[in-house]
């Protein structure tokens, strides 16, 4: 049951459904619905591979989706403090049907919302208060940033830390011991791409397992839109861009490694 699975994912803290989505309890079905993606982006499989906690927090934020996004279940649980149970006629959530959702929501996190939130994230004023939240957290440590800053890779490294130097000239956030240590160290930078490439070997393997392959349906219609885009867009982002790695990632017809780090370009800081 969905009372049952959020509280083994977040313990205490889903005792506020909306907590949870990071958004109040007078929000509108758009902001749950941002709210959702945005949690569901930071525990997605892509972005912990081999996480089995994030993955029981991701299963449980579809659950959470599922309560606060149906007017009826939302108001008993406003009403109760209690996640509603689930419906003897739409039958019970057992482990098939979590599944079932679980595949379903990855596919739509997949599909339908990182090619959208990431046109409005990346290089936006959010974006840069993650990073700034990151670089502050992580004692000025620039891996932990690229850790913690959704859709981002290591060649987000350059213009990341040019957002954290233009913020410390601007008196926003003080200089940190370990942003020198961190910062073009190259033994470091390659260190995070082998972490990375290994990760997103694993990632492929799992959606291989939930039967994710980047072939036909949405993500054929997925790889459409960027082939039409993809002009336009590398001229801002450069070859590397958001977009060409989705590219990568999901048109390809068969699986291929990441671009070498020598092969992409990088992405200009954004002025601020």
């Amino acid at each position: 049951m969905a009372a049952t699975l959020v509280r083994d994912a977040f313990g205490k803290a889903g005792n506020d459904l909306y907590a949870l989505l990071g958004v109040g309890k007078d929000a509108e079905p758009s902001q749950i619905r941002r709210g959702y993606h945005r949690s569901a982006l930071k525990l997605h499989p892509d972005k912990n591979p081999g996480d089995s906690a994030a993955t029981l927090k991701f299963q449980a934020l579809g659950a959470v989706h599922r309560i606060l996004s149906d007017a009826t279940r939302r108001k008993e649980y406003d009403r109760t403090g209690r996640c509603p149970e689930e419906d003897e006629s739409e039958g019970h959530f057992g482990e098939d049907r979590w599944r079932e959702y679980f595949s379903k929501a990855f596919h739509t996190v997949t599909c339908d919302s990182i090619n959208t939130f990431a046109e409005h994230y990346v290089g936006s004023e959010e974006e840069r208060q993650d990073v700034l939240g990151a670089y502050t957290k992580g004692g000025g440590d620039l891996g932990a940033v690229l850790d913690s800053v959704l859709l981002c890779t290591e060649a987000d490294a350059p213009r990341f830390e040019a957002i954290v130097e233009a913020a410390i000239a601007a008196s926003e956030v003080p200089r940190l011991p370990r942003l020198a240590r961190s910062a073009g160290n190259s033994r470091t930078a390659k260190k995070r791409k082998c972490k990375a490439d290994g990760e997103a070997a694993q990632a492929e393997k799992a959606r291989a397992a939930l039967g994710q392959r980047a072939i036909g349906g949405d993500l054929g219609d997925l790889a459409a839109a960027i082939q039409a885009r993809k002009q336009a867009r590398e001229a801002a982002a450069g070859e590397g861009g958001f977009l060409a790695q989705l590219e990568q990632k999901y048109a390809a017809t068969s699986c291929r490694a990441r671009t070498s780090g020598k092969d992409v370009k990088k992405r200009p800081a954004v002025a601020r």
